[in-house]
């Protein structure tokens, strides 16, 4: 009798093969999902980088852009390739130019056009960001004024 008890008591404890296979399975496929779950996040955190990037690019150079439209006293557009460049001269007879290379960093290259109207210069621009995993693009136009002498 004590034998049958001891027997019992054994055959209790611990896991079946089936119960360690499907124990074994759900942990791959949750560690599966949680490792897939980090890998997008960190995709999209660069991809945020990128557009912060693009975005604090384009601030900046419309900024300075619209800086210097409005101290301008008149504006030539010289086409180049791939975009143009604006000439603009100042009260004082000095002049200074804009183009794609105020957009420019290493990653971020950028295609700019000036369109001349009677008081104003209308910028159309694309900015693009290419990293080895995503490429961001930003185009925007805009015009800006020249300020009343």
């Amino acid at each position: 009798m004590v034998s049958k008890i001891f027997l019992k008591k054994k055959n209790e404890q611990g896991f079946t093969l089936m119960e360690t296979i499907v124990a074994l399975g759900i942990g791959l496929l949750a560690t599966t999902m949680i490792f897939y779950i980090f890998t997008l996040g960190l995709q999209n955190i660069e991809e945020i980088k990128n557009t912060q990037a693009l975005n604090s690019s384009a601030i900046f150079f419309l900024d300075r852009a619209t800086y210097l439209i409005k101290q301008g006293k008149s504006f030539e557009v010289l086409p180049t390739s791939p975009g143009d460049t604006l000439i603009i001269t100042f009260p004082n007879d000095s002049t200074t130019s804009i183009d794609k290379s105020d957009f420019e960093t290493d990653n971020i290259s950028a295609t700019t056009t000036f369109k001349k109207m009677q008081k104003s210069i209308q910028i159309n621009f694309i900015i693009q960001a290419t990293t080895t995993s995503a490429t961001t693009t930003i185009s925007a136009t805009t015009t800006i004024a020249q300020r009343a002498i």
